[in-house]
């Protein structure tokens, strides 16, 4: 998934969803899997792109975590755990 498109990766993460597959969901949230370093899903704004897809508030997590790709990418440490923590954020 390494050179997924933006796509692909959005309605992996909606199958995994509406599947309840949470083992699917956690590994397309984490930065141990390979799709964070697809130049495709580095993106500081994919609100738009994951409001299409994805329902609330699911398509908030994925933002977050598109532009927590993005600060990683750019040596940007502290946004990106600022982002992060949208994702991980239970409220």
């Amino acid at each position: 998934m390494a050179n997924t498109s933006l796509n692909s990766y959005l309605h992996s993460v909606d199958e995994a969803v509406k599947q309840c597959d949470s083992d699917e969901a956690a590994r397309l949230l984490s930065f141990r899997d390979p799709h964070v370093a697809s130049p495709h899903l580095q993106l500081e704004r994919a609100d738009n792109q994951c409001r299409r897809v994805l329902e609330s508030p699911f398509d908030e997590m994925v933002a977050a975590h598109l532009r927590c790709c993005w600060a990683v990418g750019n040596h940007d440490f502290a946004e990106a755990y600022n982002n992060q923590a949208v994702v991980l954020d239970p409220s």
